[in-house]
């Protein structure tokens, strides 16, 4: 089993924020900008994360393979409370930043532009 220290994660995430920022051309500071609550790249994620919630309840939570097995199933009940505390934190930042009671799927940021 994997479990990597808050150091460790804190490490790739700098890393990985490095290795976006250069495969955009642009600095690691303007990216977490475009990246922050508010905008578009975060409503993005914030609904990525809903998706991902969605996909993992329904077709491994609620797979007789997954709930036959008991380690399986504390695993997929960690991730999808893992899932659902990522999407309730975003949508909180997201309110937070419109300060105008909107919810995040009403914010009508999609990519399509």
């Amino acid at each position: 089993m994997i479990e990597s220290s808050d150091i460790e994660v804190e490490d790739e995430r700098l890393k990985l924020i490095a290795e976006l920022a250069q495969a955009r051309g642009t600095s690691s500071a303007e990216l977490l900008t475009r990246s922050a609550a508010g905008t578009r790249s975060c409503h993005e994620a914030t609904h990525t994360a809903s998706i991902v919630l969605d996909l993992v309840d329904q077709h491994l939570l609620h797979h007789p393979a997954i709930a036959a097995n008991p380690e399986w199933f504390r695993y997929v009940s960690k991730a999808s409370e893992a899932l659902f505390n990522l999407y309730q934190s975003m949508g909180e930042a997201q309110l937070e930043h419109h300060g105008d009671g909107l919810r995040p799927e009403e914010l009508n940021a999609s990519n399509d532009d």
